[in-house]
């Protein structure tokens, strides 16, 4: 076996693109306008990776199903429309008796006729349910109860206590990915409480990486045409699909091309390509989505205060006690943490120097021509809109600034520490403070992605460290500036603990002293 190079094109991650302008009808969804606009229409914390995944499959299939899979040209609002597959999910999670009926129901016949009549009493969302087609397809209602613990126990997030239509399958196919829904007795309306539209963006950037065709290739030949045996279950289940009404619309992804698109797009077509046996990818799919959409929140912050290139992570490797790299670790999060604060200041801020807010100052009535300013700006509008309350324009600015930070504590504040643990990459272990350490699920999705066959253990510390701004060895931290003045030999123990994680879980071999490689178990490129 002969070692290999990384896999991916170097990234320039300096750019200077123009935002695109703000859909015309948002101000009827948006009480203001500045979060949305530095990362999108939007980025939400309580939108966990996996959710933003199978939100992000269900445009993606929606699209498939009119021809334009990953084809979105940015000049285009994005409209489609989901599945909402109603009587899958009836069956799966508003039909509490099934175990009940099967156990103490009777013949197979009674068993079948009880369920049914309860089906068609306590069915929500739609106004006609009708299940009968359901026993065709499975010899026993013994049988076809299995099959629904099966899948029950499938659910993302294992069990909870949130309201049916608001359960989600794993995605064994496009017949278990829909749209998140508040039922009614004979009706439905789409909701937002846990499809906030990051999924949404997630797939724009997708289509706007230059890699639709691939992705859409790949999709389509693991998916959406393969056979899957999951997906069958869950297809007999539902009967005839289902689509929502009325189409979605209406998600604002702020540039057209970004270096961090490129990025997403990459680490998902390698691990399309990874001789991963079946639904396998899915998980490592859903850390690298979330790790992707973490680092360009924290790059856009970065871009608005005025600091260049990507966001660098100084990770600590855990060790039983404590060290200076813990503190470094600690130390960056809370610097990393500070940045979306930062960028919603610098962003309002920005308005003071443009030739609008010089104009605004030399009218007749400085106070209301600023005021009106700051509305079309960013969509805000006072509590009291009288002027005679404001003695100076950049009173405005400051009551903005203030109102803003309020509103982005609420959920924007927290992408960063929440995704963060979400994926894998941040904890508390052994601290009182909160830092960057990745657990074994995260260091082996960065192997599985990363190396194509087997790297050089130090090749694959430097790739990590060039890619994703992760800081691990001695000689990534020596050109960091929060770490350049540390005791590097502390470093050089934090990459040898990882590589000792890493041999632990079989990702690693040391040939010599001096030749140590990363190996990925599922090596073998798929077309």
């Amino acid at each position: 076996m002969t070692s290999t190079m990384p896999i991916f094109s170097p990234i320039d991650y300096q750019t200077s693109a123009t935002a695109l302008p703000r859909p015309e009808n948002v101000s009827t969804q948006i009480d203001l306008w500045i979060d949305e606009a530095i990362w999108g229409h939007r980025l939400y914390d309580e939108q966990v990776p996996w959710l933003t995944v199978l939100e992000c499959l269900g445009v993606a299939f929606a699209e498939y199903r009119e021809g334009r899979m990953f084809d979105e040209p940015a000049s285009r609002l994005l409209k489609y429309r989901p599945a909402v597959q109603l009587r899958l999910r009836n069956i799966l999670f508003n039909s509490p008796r099934i175990a009940l009926i099967a156990e103490h129901g009777g013949d197979d016949a009674s068993c079948w006729a009880t369920w049914l009549e309860e089906m068609q009493r306590d069915s929500g969302g739609f106004a006609d349910p009708s299940y009968e087609y359901v026993q065709g397809h499975f010899e026993s209602f013994r049988a076809f109860a299995e099959v629904v613990k099966f899948l029950r126990g499938s659910t993302i997030q294992g069990p909870n206590n949130k309201r049916w239509s608001s359960q989600f399958l794993f995605p064994f196919g496009p017949s278990a990915v829909y749209e998140d829904l508040e039922a009614k007795k004979t009706s439905y309306s789409i909701d937002r409480r846990f499809f906030q539209r990051t999924g949404e963006l997630l797939y724009l950037m997708l289509a706007r990486s230059g890699a639709g065709q691939a992705l859409r290739r790949h999709l389509e030949g693991r998916f959406i045409k393969a056979a899957l045996p999951f997906e069958r279950l869950v297809s007999v289940l539902q009967g005839e699909k289902q689509l929502c009404i009325s189409a979605k619309e209406g998600p604002y992804l702020p540039f057209a091309n970004r270096p961090e698109y490129v990025r997403l797009s990459d680490d998902w077509l390698a691990l399309f390509r990874r001789s991963l046996p079946g639904y396998d990818v899915w998980p490592h799919l859903v850390t690298m989505s979330g790790l992707n959409l973490l680092l360009y929140f924290l790059g856009r912050a970065r871009e608005e205060v005025g600091e260049a290139g990507r966001p660098e992570l100084v990770l600590e490797i855990v060790s039983a006690r404590k060290t200076d790299v813990r503190e470094l670790s600690a130390e960056s999060f809370a610097q990393n943490n500070l940045l979306p604060q930062r960028a919603l200041a610098a962003h309002i801020a920005r308005v003071t120097a443009s030739d609008e807010w010089m104009t605004a100052l030399v009218k007749e009535d400085p106070i209301l021509e600023a005021m009106q300013l700051l509305r079309r700006r960013f969509l805000w509008e006072r509590e009291d809109d009288a002027t005679e309350t404001v003695k100076d324009p950049n009173d405005l600015i400051a009551e903005l600034q203030q109102r803003a930070l309020t509103r982005h504590r609420v959920h924007t504040a927290k992408i960063h520490s929440t995704w963060g643990k979400a994926v894998g990459l941040v904890s508390r272990r052994l601290s009182r403070r909160t830092r960057y350490a990745p657990t074994d699920a995260l260091l082996k999705t960065l192997v599985v992605c990363c190396v194509e066959d087997r790297m050089e253990f130090s090749a694959f510390v430097e790739l990590l460290y060039d890619r994703y701004g992760l800081v691990i060895g001695d000689r990534q931290a020596a050109r960091v500036p929060l770490t350049a003045g540390a005791d590097l030999e502390l470093f050089h123990d934090n990459v040898a603990r990882l590589e000792e994680r890493l041999s632990g879980l079989g990702l690693v071999r040391r040939l010599s002293d001096q030749c140590a490689y990363v190996e990925n178990p599922f090596a073998g490129n798929i077309a």
